[in-house]
C-alpha cells in the first residue's frame, strides 16, 4: 500500500507521559469544558495547524523542539490548589498546568509562556487523546482518515481528491441530491459532522447521529462515508460555502434556516427556532469576521484530513428547523421532498406531537398571591382528564425536602429555584406533567428555568399570579409580611427585597379579579389551543 507524509497525534512517549504525570502533582489543574477539550483534541490530533509545528511532521511527534502553542480561558472557573494559598489564582508564566477532562484525567500539560486576563497561552504536551464512549468506528484522526480514505482508493499519494461536506445539522433531501450530483461528477465525498463539545449524554447528539447515518444509507453507489470531528458547531449559515482545489471561495444563495449543530437536534426538543429566512449575498460574508474566520478554519482542518475541496453550509431548498418542527409539533408527515422517510422516521420518535410529550406549569408571584391553590387545582383538574401524569412542585413543600437546609439569601433562593426546574425537566422529559409553584422573583433564573424544561424536550408555560401586593398583604396568613415590616424577616420578596415581574409570562392572573376555577380554566385553554393538551 502506497504511504504518505503526514502529521499524526502530537503525543509524548510514554516514558515522557509518565515523567509528566508524576510531576503534575506539584501542578495547579484546569479542568477543561467539553468545548475546550474538543479544541485540544484538534490540536493534538493534528487536525488543526499550530505554530511551531509543521503540518507535515513525518510519522510520529518529535519531542520538545515541535512543542505546538494553545491557547484555553481560564474564566471564574480555574479551581484553587489545595494546600497552596500563595498561589496566585491565574498561573503566572513558567508555571506548568495540567489539563484534565471531567474525570480528572490528565490529557496535557501547558507549559505558560502568557497569562493575559483570564487566558493562558503556552507549550502543549499531549498525553493522550480524550476518550469518547460513542460512536468510536466514526471517530478518525487525521492520519487515520487519510490512510482510511487511501485503502479505499478515493485519494492517492500525490493528491487529494475527495470532497468534504460539512454537516453541521441534519442531512435533508436537497443535501442528498447535492451530494449524488458531486458523486456524478466523480467526485468522492467525507461528511464531516462537526461535534466539538457534544455531550455523549445527550439524547439530541445521538438523534443528529441516527439522523445523518439515516440520510446517507439512502444513497447507492455513491462513495460517501461519515467521519465525526472535533470542530465547533458553525455560525448560521444561509448560503453553502465551497473551497475549491484552485484556492478559491465559491458562495451560492440559498434559502431557508438549515439549522446548525444545535438547532438541528432542537428539532427533538421542540424549542423555537431561529426565524431567519431569505438569502445573503456572498460579499455580505466580508462583514462578518467570525464566520469568515470560521470558514478558513474549516478549510486548513479538510486539508489536515486530506480533503482537497470543501463545501459548507445547507443545499438550495433544504428545509429549516422552525419549518420541520412546526410540521411535528402538529403531528403532520414529513413530506419526502422535504427529508428522507427514514430520516423523518427518527425524527418522528424523538418528537412525537406536543400532546404526547411533556410539559411543565410554573406559577410566579409573591408570596399569598394564590400560586399555591392554583398549582393544586391545576394538578387536580390534570389528573382528573386520566391521560397525564403529574408531579406537584409547590414551593413550601420543596423546602421541605429538596432543598432542606437553604436559607433566603438571594443565592439560596435561586438555587431552591434551579432545583425546582431541575425535577421539573426530568418529570418533562419522561413524557410527565410538572406543576410548580416557586415565588421565583429573578427573571434569569426563571428564563434558565425555562431553557431547562425546554432543552428535555416538552413544554414550558410561565404563569404569573400578578395579585397586587396590598391584596397579598391583607391575606398574610403565615403572618410572613408583618414580620418583614416588623424587621424579623430580612430580603422578603415585595417588603425590602425586589419582584422582578415576568415580560416573557404566558398566562397572567389576578386572583384579585379571577376566581380560583376561571384561572385555572384560562391555562388549560392555553394548553389546548397550543397543543400541550389534545382532548
Amino acid at each position: 500500500m502506497p504511504t504518505i507524509r503526514q502529521r499524526s497525534a502530537l503525543l509524548v512517549d510514554e516514558a515522557r507521559a509518565r515523567e509528566l504525570t508524576k510531576a503534575s502533582l506539584r501542578w495547579p489543574s484546569l479542568t477543561l469544558t467539553a468545548t475546550q477539550l474538543s479544541d485540544l483534541e484538534l490540536l493534538l490530533s493534528g487536525g488543526y495547524p499550530a505554530l511551531g509545528v509543521p503540518a507535515v511532521a513525518g510519522d510520529a511527534y518529535d519531542g520538545p523542539a515541535q512543542l505546538p502553542r494553545h491557547t484555553v480561558e481560564v474564566g471564574d472557573a480555574y479551581p484553587a490548589t489545595a494546600g497552596s494559598a500563595d498561589l496566585p489564582r491565574i498561573p503566572r508564566p513558567g508555571t506548568t498546568v495540567a489539563l484534565r477532562d471531567s474525570e480528572g484525567v490528565m490529557i496535557a500539560a501547558l507549559r505558560v509562556t502568557d497569562a493575559a486576563g483570564s487566558t493562558l497561552s503556552g507549550l502543549v504536551e499531549g498525553l493522550r487523546l480524550p476518550d469518547h464512549p460513542d460512536y468510536p468506528e466514526l471517530r478518525f484522526t487525521p492520519a487515520a482518515l487519510r490512510l482510511e480514505l487511501l485503502r479505499r482508493g478515493w485519494i492517492t499519494p500525490t493528491g487529494p481528491a475527495a470532497t468534504a461536506l460539512w454537516a453541521d445539522g441534519l442531512l435533508h433531501t436537497a443535501d442528498l441530491d447535492r451530494i449524488e450530483a458531486l458523486a456524478a461528477a466523480g467526485n468522492s465525498i467525507v461528511v464531516l459532522a462537526a461535534v466539538g463539545g457534544a455531550d455523549p449524554a445527550d439524547a439530541r447528539h445521538h438523534l443528529r447521529v441516527r439522523c445523518l447515518r439515516a440520510a446517507l444509507a439512502t444513497l447507492s453507489d455513491v462513495r460517501v462515508m461519515l467521519a465525526l470531528v472535533p470542530v465547533r458547531a458553525m455560525p448560521r449559515l444561509t448560503e453553502a460555502v465551497a473551497f475549491g482545489p484552485d484556492n478559491t471561495i465559491h458562495a451560492g444563495a440559498t434559502t431557508g434556516d438549515q439549522p446548525d449543530a444545535g438547532q438541528a437536534a432542537d428539532l427533538a426538543t421542540g424549542q423555537p427556532a431561529d426565524q431567519t429566512t431569505g438569502h445573503r449575498p456572498a460579499d455580505d460574508r466580508e462583514t462578518e469576521p467570525a464566520l469568515a474566520a470560521e470558514i478558513i478554519h474549516r478549510t486548513q482542518v479538510s486539508l489536515a484530513y486530506g480533503l482537497g475541496s470543501m463545501i459548507v453550509g445547507p443545499a438550495p431548498n433544504a428545509p429549516g428547523a422552525s419549518a420541520l418542527a412546526l410540521l411535528l409539533d402538529h403531528g403532520t408527515r414529513l413530506p419526502p421532498m422535504l427529508t428522507p422517510p427514514a430520516v423523518a422516521a427518527e425524527l418522528v420518535r424523538a418528537q412525537p406531537p406536543r400532546g404526547e410529550r411533556g410539559f411543565t406549569v410554573m406559577f410566579t408571584g409573591l408570596s399569598g398571591s394564590g400560586k399555591s391553590t392554583l398549582a393544586g387545582l391545576l394538578a387536580c383538574r390534570l389528573l382528573e382528564r386520566g391521560d397525564r401524569r403529574v408531579t406537584l412542585l409547590d414551593g413550601d413543600v420543596v423546602r421541605l425536602h429538596l432543598s432542606k437546609g437553604l436559607g433566603f439569601s438571594r443565592e439560596d433562593r435561586d438555587i431552591n429555584v434551579l432545583r425546582i426546574g431541575f425535577v421539573a425537566a426530568a418529570v418533562t422529559a419522561a413524557g410527565g406533567t410538572a406543576v410548580c409553584a416557586p415565588i421565583a422573583p429573578y427573571g434569569t433564573v426563571r428564563r434558565q428555568v425555562r431553557t431547562m424544561v425546554e432543552d428535555s424536550g416538552g413544554g414550558f408555560v410561565l404563569v404569573h399570579v400578578a395579585t397586587p401586593l396590598e391584596i397579598c398583604e391583607a391575606r398574610d396568613r403565615k403572618g410572613l409580611y408583618a414580620k418583614a415590616r416588623a424587621g424579623i424577616i430580612p430580603s422578603f420578596t415585595g417588603v425590602s427585597d425586589p419582584y422582578e415581574e415576568p415580560a416573557d409570562a404566558d398566562v397572567v392572573i389576578d386572583t384579585a379579579q379571577t376566581s380560583p376555577q376561571a384561572a385555572v380554566q384560562s391555562i388549560l385553554d392555553h394548553l389546548h389551543t397550543h397543543g400541550w393538551l389534545t382532548s
